[in-house]
């Protein structure tokens, strides 16, 4: 219902509200952990709960059918949050993500889409099937792994190859340094987040001249590759990448996207593409370790499916307990742990609530996940949830990884298909269990993962010494 079809006459019911300490508000407690914040109101509410911040009430939408309407049905009537924009297009540009104007993030999705193709997905996955078996060829059993950065450079590597068609060897030297460029922008921005008001990107503060020169860092990295396929007459070939395909591509009037917004557009890709999925995979290691039962349960599969050999497109249709673990994973512990919030164009009336013109709203796929009105039991981690009759009973828009509606991540299909081929791949040959000391200490920046990374024992299953 917009501004124009609410009168005096209408009546709604008040968003109740957590007003948290003097001045501060709820920030104390959502600066301190936002995913127990958010469990907690997810726990004590039933639709929707307004929360105070200084200078702004925000609020966190528990409701799965209410966070539907905001995203699909509604979708018209919420942009994505000035400020989200403001903050994450930083390094993002002006990218799928950051995207707010409506008509231009369809264009421009429509014209990134043929790269998700299902023949382009196919040669994809010789390429995560090649690599994966490539960089645990030389992986020693009993020792101890960082899986997540194993997991880090080895969907950074895939990710490059498919969208620049730059080998892996070529990327090796430029892995650590993108690593630790990765981690100043998660920390960077996830600071900016939690200011009250983000400092100008002008003024030279110490985290500004950090975030400058990991931006730097990353345009200068992308732009290496680009130069390093241009043809003499600056023209490139396309050879079934995503950058080529994004150079070629023609808008309706036959004129096509300037340097800029290709290179928006890769950028959004390049750090998508990888990090969200590295750390899922890293989650599903970790639970998998936590409960060896399952892990048995799972390489019994992959025994019958595989039988020895790296896990490649043939077999994903196969791989059925392997996209419940994975699925049930990104349910308890999912990498992109809220989207970004949104924000009302108008007044808005969904259900009995009304959203005033420019409220922020969080949804969140954690809380949403963790509900104990759509997950029996939501922490325990049980990939059963995810069989082909019980996956039925989930209602629907409660399980939401990957977003949904307009703004559903455009790489999903991609993900679960490297996530699956990654896990299947690694888990057949060697039993995972935690390193000694290692905790579970989840640590909810742009994305979600664990302080200090994820450390893994190794050992050799006795079928592939």
């Amino acid at each position: 219902m917009s501004t124009a079809s609410i009168t005096l006459n209408d009546t709604h019911t008040p968003i109740p509200k957590e007003t948290g300490v003097p001045i501060l508000g709820c920030l104390p407690e959502f600066a301190k952990s936002p995913l127990s914040f958010f469990k907690r109101l997810t726990n004590d509410y039933e639709d929707v709960v307004e929360f105070h911040l200084p200078l702004i009430d925000m609020a966190l939408v528990v409701d799965a059918d209410i966070a539907h309407k905001i995203l699909v049905s509604e979708a018209k009537n919420f942009r994505k949050a000035d400020r989200d924009v403001k903050i994450m297009g930083t390094i993002l540009g002006n990218g799928l993500v950051t995207n707010n104007d409506t008509p231009s993030h369809k264009v421009h999705r429509k014209l990134v889409q043929p790269g998700f193709h299902f023949r382009r997905m196919e040669a994809y996955t010789k390429t995560m099937s090649d690599y994966t078996e490539q960089y645990i060829a030389n992986w020693e059993g009993g020792t101890v792994r960082s899986i997540s950065d194993d997991m880090f450079k080895l969907t950074m590597y895939i990710v490059t190859k498919t969208l620049f068609d730059t080998d892996m060897d070529s990327m090796e030297n430029e892995a650590d340094q993108i690593g630790e460029t990765m981690k100043v922008v998660q920390d960077m921005i996830n600071k900016r987040f939690l200011q009250i008001i983000p400092m100008p990107d002008w003024v030279p503060s110490p985290g500004n001249l950090k975030l400058s020169k990991a931006r730097k860092t990353l345009h200068q990295t992308i732009d290496q590759i680009i130069q390093s396929r241009m043809k003499p007459n600056g023209e490139i070939d396309d050879n079934g990448d995503m950058m080529s395909m994004l150079l070629l591509a023609e808008y309706e009037d036959g004129s096509k996207m300037s340097p800029k917004q290709v290179m928006d557009e890769l950028i959004t890709l390049f750090v998508a593409g990888h990090e969200t999925t590295s750390n899922a995979l890293s989650w599903a290691f970790y639970l998998l370790a936590k409960h060896p039962e399952i892990q048995t349960k799972l390489q019994t599969e992959l025994d019958a499916v595989l039988k020895g050999k790296t896990a490649e497109f043939s077999n994903l249709s196969d791989l059925i307990y392997t996209e419940m673990v994975i699925k049930e994973s990104m349910r308890l512990l999912p990498p992109v742990w809220t989207l970004n919030t949104r924000q009302a164009n108008e007044d808005t009336i969904i259900g009995d609530y009304l959203f005033p013109q420019d409220k922020v709203i969080f949804i969140s796929p954690f809380a949403n996940h963790t509900n104990p009105k759509y997950f029996p039991n939501p922490e325990k981690f049980d990939p059963e949830r995810f069989s082909a009759e019980n996956e039925k009973s989930i209602p629907k828009h409660v399980y939401i990884p990957f977003g949904t509606g307009p703004r559903v991540c455009i790489g999903q299909a991609f993900a679960m298909m490297e996530a699956k081929l990654i896990l299947a791949s690694i888990v057949q040959c060697f039993e995972i269990s935690l390193a000694k000391g290692q905790e579970l200490n989840p640590q909810a920046q742009i994305t979600l993962s664990n302080k200090d990374g994820m450390n893994v024992y190794i050992k050799r299953r006795q079928f592939y010494t």
